[in-house]
């Protein structure tokens, strides 16, 4: 998965986000559900003040045994009378009110001037307009049964909101003048108070709108503030060193830093000029022993050079210098074995011819793998029949082979058309066929395969002998190695070179060659070559 890089601006943006947006949100949330709580209580509070004072009004009209009202007034007009309990004077006509008229009046009077109405709601009431509706018999039930002090809640009545509050009234002596049903100490009914609250639900809308306003913008002004100290204190001093490091690992150790903060950002500049002024001393320095090493390994890599170019002449005329005499000893062998006829003598020449076969095939292996790897060899790439080649090796090697009663098997009768140097294959065949039968055992068998791969095709010779050591599966590439197993077999050793000789050309053309192999279970030498060579 992909990693998400952030720059340490956003980083440092992120973090303060993380951090001021929930406190200062939580804290307006809270003042929010408090002011709200607030405001609510101070609703109650209203009520409470209002329910005690006309409390106090019908406990005073009470204690006075109720109040004498001209029936004509203005303020006695359309009142029902239970009681025909009048004076008349000089004056007029005066009627007694109860509390609960005064409280009827007071009400109608509060509700002309919009202010709030209030009534009492009765159990079992005289007058029927003090009959209760459904929050007042809610409240006397939890007054009588519950013990409840006082019952509110805002209630929505034809799409207006308004509180509605109830406290419970108790029956006194006062109460049994006109009341005889009633007990003293009892709830005989109870004061309902209900007054508009659209104002207050939409004042308490307003204020929590500024307030979320301001919360907003304090949370937008505090994040600017604090990502402007950030980027003013931390940013901009990283910015810088970002900068300057940016410059010398460019390569410029003239780059400086500085920062006139008055802080840790000042020293670490400092230190930083500090540490680049000793990374261009020790660049200079380190430039001067690189600059010498260099001469020094030119010089001893031109002595290389001659020394290679002396080995390469000496191994290539000792090569030359050999052949002949070489020839004119294998001219005389000759002569030897046509006119010597005694067997022990033979014996002796059989050996001599031998070993003069094997250092002939030295010198000229030590010939080809020198123009290899002076690189001096011409290759000559041309589409051959791979197949074909194979074949005609076996063919070559089958005399050998018999000698010692090997079979070889090649299965494959399809041409594998491949762009090569046909003499150097042909080579690297004879090597690792010639290998295959030095190590196979007295009647045994030698497979050779061929698979092509997309692109390529892989070469594969199998024996069946006494196979490799696996701390020799890669030594036997090398120069002069040769295994301690053809001796045990009574086999020629061969020159060591046959098998690097082989691995060059193969990866001169651009494959590769490699040995698989258990002990006494014969071994697998492979190579690959691509059927198009990449000149």
């Amino acid at each position: 998965m992909r990693k998400i890089r952030i720059s340490l601006k956003g980083k440092f943006l992120i973090g303060i986000i993380l951090t001021i947006v929930p406190v200062i949100s939580l804290t307006f949330v809270w003042t929010s559900i408090h002011n709200k709580q607030h405001a609510t209580n101070q609703v109650i509070n209203q009520a409470r003040i209002l329910a005690r004072q006309i409390i106090m009004t019908r406990q005073w009209v009470s204690d006075c045994g109720g109040i004498m009202v001209a029936r004509d007034s203005y303020g006695a007009k359309d009142t029902p009378y239970f009681y025909d309990d009048q004076m008349k004077t000089a004056r007029g006509v005066f009627q007694r009110f109860t509390p609960s008229m005064v409280t009827k009046k007071l009400s109608i009077y509060s509700m002309r001037e919009n202010l709030y109405r209030f009534r009492l709601a009765g159990i079992n009431p005289m007058n029927p307009q003090n009959s209760p509706d459904a929050f007042e018999k809610m409240a006397l039930y939890e007054f009588i049964h519950k013990a409840t002090k006082e019952v509110y809640h805002f209630d929505t009545k034809d799409k207006a909101e308004e509180f509605r509050y109830s406290v419970p009234l108790y029956v006194d002596d006062a109460c049994l003048r006109c009341h005889k049903d009633f007990s003293k100490g009892t709830i005989g009914g109870c004061l309902s108070i209900s007054f508009p609250v659209e104002g207050f639900h939409e004042t308490l809308r307003k204020d929590q709108f500024k307030l979320a306003a301001a919360g907003i913008g304090l949370i937008l002004l505090t994040v600017w503030m604090l990502f402007f100290i950030l980027r003013q204190v931390v940013i901009k001093p990283l910015n810088k060193l970002e900068t300057v490091t940016s410059e010398i690992s460019n390569g410029n150790l003239n780059a400086r830093m500085n920062l006139n903060t008055g802080d840790e950002f000042e020293s670490l500049g400092q230190s930083f000029n500090t540490m680049r002024s000793k990374l261009a001393r020790n660049q200079e320095n380190m430039q001067e022993k690189i600059e010498q090493a260099t001469q020094e390994l030119f010089e001893v890599n031109q002595e290389l050079q001659k020394l290679d170019k002396l080995k390469t002449d000496f191994i290539t005329d000792m090569s030359h210098e050999l052949r002949s005499p070489i020839t004119a000893i294998k001219g005389g062998l000759d002569y030897l074995k046509r006119t010597i006829h005694k067997d022990v003598n033979k014996s002796y020449l059989s050996i001599i011819d031998n070993n003069l076969l094997r250092m002939t095939h030295l010198v000229s292996d030590m010939l080809d793998l020198t123009r290899l790897e002076a690189g001096k060899v011409e290759w000559n790439f041309e589409e051959n029949d791979l197949a074909v080649l194979i074949r005609e090796v076996i063919e070559i090697l089958s005399l050998r082979a018999k000698e010692h009663s090997i079979t070889m098997t090649y299965p494959r009768k399809n041409p594998i058309w491949l762009e090569m140097d046909l003499e150097r294959i042909e080579q690297v065949l004879v090597n690792l066929i010639e290998n295959a039968i030095r190590f196979s055992p007295p009647s045994g068998r030698i497979d050779i395969s061929t698979h092509v791969e997309g692109q390529w095709v892989k070469i594969c010779i199998t024996d069946f002998g006494i196979g490799i050591a696996e701390n020799e599966l890669e030594t036997i590439f090398k120069k002069f190695h040769t295994s301690p197993s053809a001796s045990k077999q009574g086999r020629t050793k061969g020159t060591g070179l046959g098998l690097t000789i082989s691995r060059k050309i193969v990866e001169a053309h651009g494959g590769k060659i490699w040995a698989k192999s258990e002990t006494d279970h014969g071994s697998i030498l492979s190579f690959t070559l691509p059927l198009k060579h990449k000149g």
